[in-house]
Order: C-alpha cells, then sequence, then structure tokens
C-alpha cells in the first residue's frame, strides 16, 4: 500500500522497546487482545499500567493508545487504568457498530471481529492519551 509511517509487530509485547526507539511511535492500536480473565492475571493485559509505561518509552508525548475489542471486562479494565492514572479519554465508545459518526479505520474488522459480530457481541472502542 506504499505505506511509510506504520509498523505492525509480532512478537513478545515486553521486547517492544528493542523494535522501537524512544519517542518513535505517535499512536498504537490494540485490537481484539487476550482480555486475561482469570483472577490474578490482570498484569498481562495489554492495558495495564506496566505495558503503558513500556509504551511511553517508545511514545510521542502525548501518545495515544486505541482499543478496540469485544470484551467488556478489559473494556472496563482499561477505563479504570485511564481515570486511576489521570490519562485523557478521547473517544469512549460501548459499541462501534451503532456510531454512526465512526472514523473509517473502525470499520476495519479482524477475522475474531467479524466471529464476535455473528454471535452478537458489541465491539467497543478507546482512543485515550498518555
Amino acid at each position: 500500500m506504499g505505506l511509510e509511517n506504520a509498523a505492525f509487530l509480532r512478537c513478545q509485547i515486553n521486547l517492544i522497546s528493542q523494535h522501537f526507539e524512544p519517542g518513535e511511535v505517535s499512536e498504537i492500536w490494540i485490537t481484539f487482545a487476550d482480555p486475561q480473565p482469570r483472577d490474578g492475571k490482570a498484569k498481562k493485559r495489554l492495558t495495564h499500567l506496566n505495558f503503558i509505561k513500556q509504551y511511553q518509552h517508545i511514545g510521542q508525548s502525548p501518545l495515544t493508545i486505541n482499543l478496540k475489542c469485544d470484551s467488556t471486562l478489559l473494556y472496563e479494565f482499561t477505563k479504570e487504568v485511564i481515570a486511576e492514572n489521570g490519562f485523557k479519554t478521547i473517544v469512549d465508545v460501548d459499541d462501534v457498530y451503532s456510531w454512526e459518526d465512526r472514523p473509517e479505520e473502525l470499520n476495519i474488522r479482524t477475522f475474531y471481529e467479524s466471529m464476535w459480530l455473528e454471535e452478537g457481541k458489541k465491539i467497543k472502542y478507546l482512543k485515550f492519551q498518555v
């Protein structure tokens, strides 16, 4: 597509700083991550403060983070992280496809998103800055 300002990584998230220089990233998208629903697994959620600190290391200030998911648990957990740490919520939508003025990029569907929509699940979206 000729994009020169996008990178897609499939790696262990704790190694992300090995792939980017400090301040190199302006925006991060987390789509349909494992919500880690079991007790004691919150620290493995990709929007846990420990991961956000890693993102901040490679991110510009402010860094924009986008979360698109079907998990109410991950969505609500992320809202708590945002509130507890004084991050700025830009967009908070609990049903993307009922949002008539949604940005075009939110119309892109992953395999799992299509599967969840067929099951009647609502897709949630958070955009925030740290």
